[in-house]
């Protein structure tokens, strides 16, 4: 970049979209307001677990519910994807 030239400033930001990713708490934020979305069901944070490492969101209890989760995972996932991005998103939901 020479002397003069103006740049955008989104694009300063752009290294860190790429490297970094939503905190626990985010995830599990995006992830029940997808549930109040497309299930109409509210849930507690505490009925809601994330390992970071894994990138797995477990739900505790709920028995009947896990199951209609564990039959629209594909689609809560790709929302989740559309809301954190590709690299925050969770891989599985149990």
């Amino acid at each position: 970049m020479s002397r003069g030239e103006l740049t955008k400033v989104s694009s300063l930001f752009d290294k860190y979209k790429k490297t970094l990713i939503a905190p626990e708490a985010s995830v599990i934020n995006a992830f029940l307001e997808v549930m109040e979305d497309l299930l109409s069901v509210k849930l507690s944070k505490e009925k809601v677990r994330y390992n970071p490492t894994s990138r797995t969101l477990s739900l505790r209890g709920l028995g009947a519910l896990r199951s209609e989760v564990k039959i629209r995972e594909d689609e809560i996932l790709n929302h989740l994807r559309g809301r954190l991005g590709e690299k925050s998103s969770p891989r599985r939901v149990m």
